[in-house]
C-alpha cells in the first residue's frame, strides 16, 4: 500500500534502513511508498523544500512513518556546514496533517 517514508539521520536512519532491508522488503511491496530525507544536510540543500514535498504527500497519502530528525543547535549547524539551524519539522507537520500528532512510541 502507498505510504510516505521520512527518512531522519544517525543511528535511527541506520537501524531503520536495517529493519527494512532484512524484515521489510522481503515481505512486503514497498514500490508504491514515496521517500523524503528530512536529514539536516537534505533540508539545508532543498531550502526545506524537502520538508513541504514531505508535508504535502502525507497529506494526499494518508499514511506516514517519521524516523526522528535533528533539530540542529547552533554548534550543530556550524559543525555540520548547514546554512542555518532548521527549526523542528514537527509544527508543519501538525499543520499540513490536520494537528495529526507525531508519535514517538519507539
Amino acid at each position: 500500500p502507498p505510504m510516505v517514508y521520512i527518512s531522519g539521520e544517525e543511528m535511527t536512519r541506520y537501524t531503520c534502513e536495517l529493519i527494512l532491508e532484512k524484515w521489510f522488503k522481503p515481505l512486503v511491496d514497498i514500490s508504491a511508498w514515496e521517500y523524503y530525507d528530512l536529514s539536516c544536510k537534505s533540508r539545508d540543500e532543498t531550502e526545506d523544500k524537502v520538508l513541504h514535498d514531505a508535508v504535502a504527500a502525507g497529506a494526499r497519502i494518508g499514511a506516514i512513518f517519521k524516523e526522528p530528525t535533528i533539530t540542529p543547535t547552533a554548534v550543530q549547524q556550524k559543525a555540520m556546514g548547514l546554512k542555518k539551524a532548521w527549526g523542528s519539522p514537527n509544527g508543519a507537520m501538525r499543520r499540513g496533517w490536520n494537528g495529526v500528532t507525531i508519535s514517538r512510541d519507539t
